[in-house]
């Protein structure tokens, strides 16, 4: 196998860690797969930032299940194409909880270094936003 197969399935295996751990709510197994230093997707870089961004979906969304509808590797970056779901019991974002269930579409890409997520750049808070604040559905 050539490093860039191995690298390939490292990087592959690290993200389907990480996503398990964020479908178990695992937040302490998602902060082993995350640099302290992460940056990317939201107003403050860090690990602790970054863990209260997850923790906010999942008090607002108990049920709260990513699906990897598509993947791309190309080095140490994966972009991911998630369908995510779940029922909006707590406040999110300023939005009262509604009762409903929602889907949503969310584009994210994973830079990892040193296995770990350096790099994140995903829109889950303003997809999951309109999906509260509209009637519309997602396609998978």
């Amino acid at each position: 196998m050539t490093d860039v197969a191995a690298n390939h399935d490292d990087v592959v295996a690290l993200y389907e860690r990480y996503l398990a751990a964020c479908n178990a709510h695992r937040l302490d197994l998602v902060a082993e797969l995350v640099s302290d230093e992460v940056g990317g997707s939201g107003v403050d870089d860090g690990l602790a930032p970054y863990l209260r961004r997850i923790e906010v979906v999942l008090e607002a969304f108990p049920d709260y299940h990513w699906d990897l509808q598509q993947r791309v590797v190309e080095g140490d970056t994966v972009v991911a194409r998630l369908i995510g779901r779940g029922t909006h019991t707590g406040t999110f974002d300023g939005i009262a909880p509604t009762g409903r269930s929602v889907a949503t579409q969310e584009l994210v890409i994973y830079r990892f270094v040193q296995g770990k997520i350096v790099g994140c750049w995903g829109d889950l808070f303003p997809v999951v936003r309109d999906a509260l604040t509209t009637t519309g559905t997602v396609t998978t």
